[in-house]
């Protein structure tokens, strides 16, 4: 995912600001699949603060979970020349 074009601008907010977040059309497809069932083009046209919070949320826990997956992966290939000895 890491080469994925980032063309999509959104506004969200926290408790401190509104602040703008990228994602790509196939982060925003596989999002929409998952929960809403619709087309990108049918969110963006009616995208409430609230709706990209819950985007960017999901983003971020995709994010999250595929680092711990890499951390394992690395902590068991770290582990592997040790039980060899």
């Amino acid at each position: 995912m890491s080469e994925q074009e980032y063309k999509i601008k959104l506004l969200t907010s926290n408790q401190y600001s509104e602040f703008y977040f990228y994602a790509s059309v196939v982060e925003l497809e596989e999002y929409l699949n998952e929960t809403l069932g619709i087309t990108p083009e049918q969110f963006l046209e009616c995208c409430t603060l609230g709706q990209s919070r819950q985007f960017y949320e999901w983003i971020k826990a995709k994010s999250n979970q595929r680092n711990q997956n890499e951390q394992i992966e690395t902590n068991e290939e770290l582990k592997e020349p040790k039980e060899q000895e």
